[in-house]
């Protein structure tokens, strides 16, 4: 480029910094400019406020003068990522100012910035022109901080308080609050610090805090929205026109055929369908706020039934599915109702029950089975494992345990435990089945775990290590330092959960565990004790000892943990012979259908 363009461009960019700012409401903004992208949406293409309804009056009301804070407690694929991205968005265009974005990790605060953040830049003209890519000279940018001229777009982990420090803020998003840790050190809770950057803006300050809620009485949203306005989303019924809420026990279906679904009114009694309820119907509907006063902060509950993504047959297709096994219907009420889950006073497990219900197999592997996982335990003087089979919704077997004596830091024992690995394992048509996978704790002995591993991930042989809190069995993974192995971390608090309420199913179906009766399979009284050896305190959400060796509990989770990292569809593997199931166990390989 040669001089006089550079000062025609330079011109060019002085002009348009100096033009008034357009008159835009958020969704107005939003309408008018956002491209939605495929990494971010299904429906690509020009935006539409009017595609989510319930979300126009929460735009217009977060830009009214008095309104400081807009909370969400909503069910997943709400929109609610795409209200935070179009704040950003007219905001940066239209109105800049100093911007964070709280994301429970510093890992998912860097791939919101690169999967969600990013595409809408390249794809929004307007942001386009002012927000340079990060890889472009002199920038400014990184993938955690977006500058554009008169403000910034910051990213971080609640994980990393410290980054809160001394960082004056006109509009903060915390978003999926629920997966914060507790507290951040000695300061305090996260919201609580980041609400304290937004002091040097006074009235000119938002404050955004999104989430599904998790555990009732500890949900951060749900507090949250308990000190808001407590708005609900209702509709006209079709016949009567009363307005009410849509709610999941008003739905009513035939048997187990979800394609039936009716929404009954409340006032008149009519069934309809949900074309009825919501195609045209949406746009008249209306948020009635319980507390209205509360004009300072205002709170939203919804749940997935107004999704204009989701159907009532899908959702109850779910809920069906989820029957007799606790964790899906937890994460149903989480994710789908946008409702907490009420823990009941957890009592101990009766070990001994468990114990005497122990069956004779008829083979190695017992018929049901679709898939074997492994779980290892590391210990001074030892290596354990348990071996498992898993069927259709999470029934398991356990297949033997087994425990490899020797120093873990001497290659005899991990040899012994390979050679173990790579064992077959048959039904009783002798049909063999290789471990698909397995789980190796690395708190014990962490460097000779790295050694093991390192060269056996394609082996399906993972490291792991438990993380605490509300996170999800599988929380993805990290290269380590030295760039040994892919270490997956994984939610001991909802493997626990998984377990317990997988102990408690007394029928065998979805989410029952068989145990082998077989003497050379070690299902001792010690490992039921072992199994059974911790409880949830109902006051404090943490998991106590109430004996000392839990490796059996350990154990089971980590081979859980192994079928969550390929979280393969168990109704597609029933359809497979036994055969292609065989060689499935060998390859690690299934191509799954969309």
């Amino acid at each position: 480029m040669n001089g006089r363009k550079k000062v025609r461009k330079l011109f060019k960019e002085c002009l348009e910094l100096l033009k008034p700012p357009l008159k835009l409401s958020i969704s107005e903004w939003a309408d008018a400019n956002r491209i939605l992208s495929s990494e971010g949406s299904k429906e690509i293409g020009a935006w539409e406020t009017k595609r989510t309804p319930y979300m126009i009056e929460i735009y217009e009301k977060l830009e009214s003068g008095e309104v400081r804070e807009v909370i969400l407690m909503m069910a997943s694929q709400l929109a609610k990522s795409e209200f935070i991205n179009n704040i950003f968005g007219k905001y940066a265009h239209l109105d800049p100012c100093p911007m964070l974005l709280v994301q429970p990790t510093d890992t998912m605060a860097i791939a919101y910035s690169k999967e969600r953040i990013a595409p809408m830049i390249r794809d929004t003209y307007v942001l386009k022109a002012r927000i340079k890519d990060a890889n472009s000279k002199n920038s400014g940018n990184t993938v955690s901080h977006k500058m554009f001229p008169g403000g910034y777009l910051a990213f971080i982990g609640s994980n990393s308080p410290s980054k809160l420090a001394a960082r004056p803020i006109r509009i903060i998003f915390f978003d999926e609050v629920d997966r914060y840790p507790e507290s951040s050190g000695r300061e305090g809770d996260v919201i609580s610090l980041g609400r304290k950057r937004l002091t040097t803006y006074g009235d000119e300050s938002k404050c955004i805090i999104t989430g599904t809620p998790t555990v009732k009485n500890k949900s951060a949203i749900e507090k949250e929205f308990a000190n808001g306005s407590q708005a609900v989303w209702k509709l006209p019924c079709p016949h009567c026109g009363e307005y009410q809420v849509l709610d999941f026990k008003n739905l009513k279906w035939i048997d187990d055929d979800h394609e039936t679904v009716e929404m009954v009114c409340n006032e008149c009694g009519a069934l309809a369908h949900e074309k009825a309820w919501k195609r045209g119907n949406q746009s008249k509907g209306k948020w009635v706020h319980k507390f209205p006063e509360r004009k300072k902060k205002l709170s939203y509950h919804l749940s997935a039934l107004a999704s204009p993504w989701r159907t009532w047959e899908s959702i109850v297709e779910e809920w069906i599915e989820s029957q007799g096994d606790i964790e899906k219907i937890k994460t149903f009420k989480n994710t789908v109702l946008a409702e907490t889950w009420e823990e009941e006073n957890i009592k101990t497990i009766d070990y001994m029950a468990l114990f005497k219900r122990r069956e004779t197999y008829e083979a190695e592997i017992p018929e049901g089975v679709l898939l074997l996982t492994a779980g290892v335990d590391v210990q001074h003087n030892r290596i354990e494992l348990e071996l498992k089979g898993w069927g259709l919704g999470r029934e398991s077997w356990g297949i033997t345990y087994q425990v490899f004596y020797g120093n873990p830091s001497k290659e005899e024992v991990w040899n012994e435990l390979y050679e173990f690995l790579k064992s077959d394992f048959y039904f009783k048509d002798g049909t063999a089945l290789k471990i698909f996978a397995t789980c190796i704790d690395t708190g014990y002995n962490t460097q000779n775990v790295y050694n093991f591993v390192s060269d056996k991930e394609d082996e399906r042989i993972f490291g792991i290590k438990g993380q605490g809190g509300i996170v999800p069995i599988n929380n993805g993974f990290r290269r380590t330092k030295n760039n040994e192995i892919n270490l997956y971390s994984v939610g001991v608090n909802a493997l626990k959960d998984s377990t317990m309420s997988k102990l408690r199913i007394k029928k065998p179906g979805p989410g029952f565990c068989h145990f082998p009766k077989s003497p050379t399979r070690n299902y001792t009284e010690e490992y039921f004790l072992s199994l059974t050896a911790e409880v949830r305190d109902p006051k404090s959400n943490k998991w106590i000892k109430i004996r000392e060796r839990n490796e059996a509990l350990d154990l089971h989770n980590y081979s859980e943990a192994a079928l969550e990292i390929y979280d393969y569809d168990m109704k597609i593997l029933a359809t497979l012979s036994k055969e292609e199931l065989s060689l499935l166990s060998k390859v690690g390989y299934l191509e799954r259908e969309e």
